[in-house]
């Protein structure tokens, strides 16, 4: 989620299933600010793929990388 121009927030598969592991609920029906987590971190776009791999876990699933043009790219383990 990006609100004027910045990331505040994500929504991931692992943190939805975190969710209703955790208390069993049914995650259909929530509003997004009861399943956002924090946002992903931000990494320059010509950064390496090895310093992003490094920066990939179980607990931060992805980085942001902003282009030239303002764009935000979401770049994962796969």
């Amino acid at each position: 989620m990006v609100q004027a121009g910045t990331p505040v927030g994500a929504i991931s598969e692992s943190g939805l299933f975190s969710i209703m592991l955790s208390n069993g609920s049914d995650i259909r029906n929530k509003k997004i600010q009861e399943v956002i987590e924090p946002a992903y971190r931000l990494v320059a776009f010509d950064t390496a793929v090895e310093r992003i791999s490094s920066l990939i876990s179980r607990e931060n699933g992805a980085v942001l990388a902003k282009d030239d043009s303002g764009n935000f790219h979401i770049v994962t383990e796969i």
